[in-house]
């Protein structure tokens, strides 16, 4: 979101949700047809009917758009609820296999590895909105009640997002012949088995 969509709402000017909404899904499908190199702002504004102006208002770049079309502009938590500490590692690795296995977002990572690496104010937002509220649930499952335990808790669970994460883009874009639900089984089992022992029930 950019600043002025921030100082928008906080004035009270609504903002309509069916243009989002629309622009969003068009962008999705655009990544599919054209890739991240024929997608332009221009692209989606002739395609949605929505006026270039309005677009930058809402999205300061082209890669910021992308971001919030395949991830949405919160973290989508509700997979999460009510699972115990295996639940968690459990939709983690899965949860980013689906991700990363999406057409849409297959075609925007080459360019927005790219853009993220170019703009660290956009790569520090993205870190810090979808992993913490993750870490804190993380946090809440294996009952981080000191403050030794919670600094444990957050490095656990940024390393678990990293490397769940990490294998997802691995094997959906390289080791494209070994991607199976065995492995995907396996790479949770292993981070179970890891991340339990550090934090015994």
């Amino acid at each position: 979101m950019t600043d002025h969509d921030r100082s928008a709402r906080a004035s009270g000017r609504p903002r309509d949700t069916s243009i989002d909404e629309r622009v969003l899904s068009v962008t999705r499908d655009l990544l599919v047809e054209v890739g991240w190199d024929g997608l332009s702002m221009r692209l989606v504004a002739v395609r949605t009917g929505v006026g270039r102006s309005s677009l930058n208002r809402r999205w300061s770049s082209k890669a910021e758009l992308v971001l919030h079309a395949i991830l949405g502009e919160t973290p989508d938590l509700a997979p999460f609820s009510g699972t115990d500490l295996t639940g968690w590692i459990d939709w983690v690795v899965r949860g980013s296999h689906e991700l990363f296995a999406r057409p849409d977002v297959r075609a925007a990572v080459p360019g927005l590895l790219l853009a993220l690496g170019e703009n660290d104010d956009l790569r520090r937002d993205l870190w810090a909105r979808f992993s913490g509220p993750a870490v804190q649930l993380f946090a809440d499952d294996v009952q981080a009640t000191t403050s030794a335990k919670r600094r444990r808790a957050d490095v656990d669970a940024r390393a678990t997002l990293a490397m769940a994460a990490g294998a997802a883009l691995f094997v959906t874009t390289v080791a494209v012949e070994d991607d199976s639900e065995t492995l995907r089984n396996r790479i949770a089992q292993l981070l179970i088995t890891a991340v339990a022992a550090s934090h015994p029930q």
